[in-house]
Parts: structure tokens; sequence; C-alpha cells
């Protein structure tokens, strides 16, 4: 609550000129989460507000100073050690940090300096320096350095009003993308314990139905690589792997007598065997992460001309992740050994895909594959 009067008393003061550049300082600030982006756009800010050549932000966790961005960019002659830095080898940002105040240095070039500090001073070739905390909830979660390169400056009160709206604005900002950044990395750690599972899964099933020469991670690899030649996107990349991986799970549903019976399978086990994309549908339709990588599962038997199943989809009916599976998926059943067949020559198995182009197979995803295979 302190803090928000604080800042709510400065804005009162400030004139209007300033508000409306402070306005449009906190608008770009708000533009983005990217970290990165947040504190080159904070120092640019910074110092040009105030009227400063030189300028960098350091953000501050567990005594560590990372320096997150600099206005003008730094030389390539700039020490490596001072991007990563200990709090105590910078003495003026340890006054920032444990008095929560701003310090001034008047002329750097006479100052009492550690080495690092003298460093930075040198190679930036800083005259007066202003260190400012940025804080938030009354912790220092870093500090804006703005500075002159040719003479003295003085600040006034008016100046120093600013820096602390500043110092509010950008503090917030910082937080933001901070907790943005991590709820990121959470979901990718999630997303990546969830892909795991999701392989163990398959090669259980692979296991199960006696395929034990890395079918499914085969057909996943090659599905994705067909859909990246296709120019679909990213994002659905890893729907379509997911999707490819999962591709058989209905079959856990289906009796060891049918699934791993070394004969073929008569008509009424037929019938039993054609209900796993239906029994797939179910089980995945209750899991939201998996909902968006149920196509293939369903839909990877549906064929081009209306004839496959469970649905009797036809054409563009059938979804594209499932129209690119099955080439693969038919691919590598031919090229590989069964119990009742043995496995087909790569040249036989793409001669019989090509054959089937606008029968079982969308001739556009077939075209796209045999120049994949091709190359």
């Amino acid at each position: 609550m302190e803090q928000s009067i604080t800042y709510e008393n400065l804005t009162a003061q400030t004139p209007a000129k300033e508000l409306w550049t402070l306005l449009k300082v906190s608008s770009s600030l708000a533009s983005t989460l990217d970290l990165t982006e947040v504190l080159q756009i904070a120092i640019e800010s910074a110092a040009d507000l105030l009227g400063f050549e030189s300028g960098a932000i350091y953000t501050l966790e567990n005594n560590l100073l990372y320096l997150g961005a600099t206005t003008p960019p730094l030389t390539p002659q700039f020490p490596n050690e001072l991007r990563l830095a200990q709090l105590c080898d910078h003495p003026h940002i340890e006054r920032v940090v444990s008095t929560k105040k701003p310090v001034y240095l008047d002329d750097a070039r006479s100052a009492l300096l550690s080495p690092a500090e003298k460093m930075v001073v040198d190679s930036r070739h800083l005259v007066s320096i202003l260190y400012f905390p940025l804080m938030l909830k009354e912790i220092v979660t870093g500090v804006f350095i703005v500075g002159t390169t040719e003479k003295v400056r003085q600040f006034t009160k008016s100046e120093m009003d600013l820096c602390h709206i500043l110092s509010f604005q950008v503090s917030l900002a910082v937080a933001n993308a901070q907790l943005y950044k991590k709820a990121q990395q959470a979901l990718a750690e999630l997303s990546q314990a969830y892909d795991s599972t999701l392989k163990g899964w398959s090669q259980v099933l692979d296991m199960r139905d006696h395929v034990t020469d890395e079918h499914t991670n085969r057909v996943a690899e090659l599905t994705v690589a067909l859909a990246a030649r296709m120019d679909i996107s990213d994002d659905e990349l890893g729907h379509i792997r997911r999707g490819a991986l999962l591709h058989d799970i209905g079959k856990m549903a289906i009796p060891d007598a049918i699934l791993q019976k070394p004969d073929v399978l008569t008509a009424d086990e037929q019938e039993i065997m054609k209900t796993h994309p239906e029994k797939a549908y179910r089980l995945l339709s209750q899991i939201d992460y998996l909902a968006p990588a149920m196509d293939i599962p369903y839909c990877h038997h549906e064929k081009w001309d209306g004839t496959g199943y469970p649905r009797g989809l036809k054409g563009e009916e059938i979804p594209l992740s499932a129209r690119l599976f099955a080439v693969v998926d038919v691919y590598d059943a031919l090229t590989t050994d069964r119990p009742y067949r043995k496995a087909w020559s790569r040249e036989k198995a793409l001669a019989h895909i090509q054959e089937q182009s606008g029968g079982h197979f969308c001739p556009q995803v077939v075209d796209a594959f045999l120049e994949i295979m091709r190359e």
C-alpha cells in the first residue's frame, strides 16, 4: 500500500509532458512478455527520459547480478565476467540493494571503485553514474544504471521523481515477464514429462503387439518429417508426433488372443480389431492435453475413397494428420517382417503406395511422401 501511495503522490506532482512520456514507456513495457525485450525497452526508456548517453539493467537473484540489457549495445571488448557478476564485487550496487535507495557518483573517474566497477567505468567511458533500485513489494529485484560519458551531471528533484516512477513501472513489467517465463518453462517441462510418458506407452504397445523394432518411433519421426514438408506449423507438429506415438493406443482394449495371433484373423476377429480407433477416441477424448492429438489414433484407418473405418470418411473429410500417417504407417508395415509374411522391398512398397494414390491415400500426400523417400 505504501508503494502505491508513493507512486500516486509522485505522479500527481509530475508535469503533463513527462507524464505523457511515462505513459508511452508504460505502454511499450506492456507490449511484450519477453524478458529480454522488457529489459531492453526499460533501459532505453530510462536513458532517453533522463537524457543519459549510457545505461544498463542488472537483475538480481541469490546475490548474483545478471546483465539483462544495455544502451548503447556492448562492445566486443566488454568483459564477459561482468555479464554475470557477484553482488559483492560491485559495492555501489550492493549499497543500493542494502539501503533500497539510489546511489549517485558525481565523477566515477575519481571515485573509489572496486576492480569490477572500474572495469565497467573504463569500458563504458562513464563519468556521472546513477544506480537506482528496481523494487517489488519492498524487495530489490535489480538495478538500473544510467550514466554520462562526457561531463559531470547533477540531478534535480523532478528527475529523481521520474526515476522513482520509472522504477515502479519497470519493476512490475520485469516481474510479469519473469512470471511468464517461469510459467512457460513449467509448461515445457510438463509437456516433456507427458511426451516421455507417451513414448513409454507406445513402447509397451509395441511389445504387446510383438513389434520390437521401434515401429512406433519410426513412423512418428517420418510422419513429422512429412508434415513439415507440407508446411504444417510447429505447434501442430507436436500434436502430430503425439498422435503418431499413440496411433494404436486403442489396441490396449483388444484381447491378446486376437492382437497376438500369428495367423491371418478371421472375419469376426477383424471386426473386433477394427474397433480400436473408436476405443482410442473414447480414451483420449477424456484427456484435454491429448485431445488435439486424437485425429491420428481415431482416423488413420480411413481411406481417401471412403472405404476405410471406423466412420467411412472420404477425401478431405479425413483430417490431414491422419492422411499423412496412413501413408507412413502402411509403408512401414509393408517393409517390416510380420508373423504372417516377410517384409517387402523398398521399391515394391513404394510402388504399392503410388498405385493406391487416389484410392487408399490422398494423392497430394503420396506425392510429398515419394519426394521425401527419393531424397
